[in-house]
């Protein structure tokens, strides 16, 4: 819940003159190697709310895991969240810490699923049949 709250508070404005110019760089000469390309899909995903989004999804599905009777309801939820989180970091970022951090909040979001392993069988199972 944390993490999509911070997405609603304001940061203010960083004092890196450097940054822009060197977006604007990457973009004149057509150079999107890493971590370039990270610095703009998350620019665009601020500037389109795509990152608003997130935030609110990421609060209800932390409602969700606090109450035991919606927890798995919450815990299915985040999983594609942490798993989208986990892969941008991986492959346009590269800040290992990062991907550790990422990666970690998934495993994390795995291994409490793996709690219901069995309640999961049997609404898989009753889906499928």
């Amino acid at each position: 819940m944390y993490a999509g709250a911070k997405k609603f508070i304001p940061k203010p404005p960083r004092q890196d003159a450097n940054a822009k110019t060197e977006l604007v760089t990457a973009v004149q000469n057509d150079d999107y190697s890493n971590p370039t390309t990270f610095k703009l899909a998350v620019k665009m995903l601020k500037v389109s709310g795509f990152l608003k989004m997130v935030g609110v999804l990421q609060i209800l599905s932390g409602l969700l895991i606090l109450l035991p009777k919606t927890r798995l309801g919450g815990l299915i939820f985040l999983l594609p969240i942490t798993l989208n989180i986990f892969c941008i970091h991986l492959f346009m970022d590269n800040r290992m810490d990062e991907n550790i951090e990422t990666g970690l909040f998934f495993a994390l979001n795995l291994l409490l699923l793996l709690a219901y392993s069995k309640k999961l069988g049997t609404l898989l199972n009753a889906r499928i049949n």
